[in-house]
C-alpha cells in the first residue's frame, strides 16, 4: 500500500506527514491487501482568517480497479483527518463487501423457476 500526503497552504509540525502516514496504515493495516494507494490532501481554505475551513481528501485506489474518494471539512484538521480516515475505511469496506456479493451472485447457478418444478 502506497500512501502519499499532499499539502495546499498548509503548514504541518515537524513529523506530522510521518504521524499522519502511521495513522493511515494502522486504520487501513486489515484493507492493505486491497487497496494499492492512498493518497490524502489536506487544505486550508481560508488561510489565517479561521472558521470550517480545513479540509482534507482520502483517494483511495484499490487493487482490483476503482477509486474512493472521501472529504472532510473540520475547525480542526487533526479532526479532519481522522472522521476521514474512518469514514474512508468503513467506504472501502462497504465496496469490497458489495463486490464479493455481487461476484457471488454471478457465479451461483441460477434458481428454477417455481413452474417448472
Amino acid at each position: 500500500m502506497n500512501v502519499t500526503i499532499e499539502t495546499h497552504h498548509v503548514t504541518l509540525p515537524p513529523h506530522a506527514d510521518s504521524d499522519i502516514a502511521a495513522r493511515m496504515r494502522s486504520v487501513f493495516s486489515r484493507l492493505a491487501s486491497r487497496v494499492a494507494r492512498l493518497k490524502v490532501t489536506l487544505k486550508d481554505i481560508n488561510g489565517p482568517r479561521g472558521g470550517r475551513d480545513k479540509v482534507c481528501v482520502l483517494r483511495a485506489e484499490l487493487v482490483d480497479g476503482g477509486e474512493i474518494v472521501i472529504e472532510d471539512r473540520r475547525d480542526r484538521l487533526r479532526t479532519a483527518v481522522n472522521v476521514c480516515l474512518k469514514r474512508g475505511r468503513t467506504a472501502i469496506s462497504r465496496e469490497l463487501k458489495r463486490r464479493r456479493r455481487d461476484r457471488r451472485r454471478a457465479f451461483s447457478p441460477a434458481e428454477p423457476d417455481a413452474g417448472q418444478l
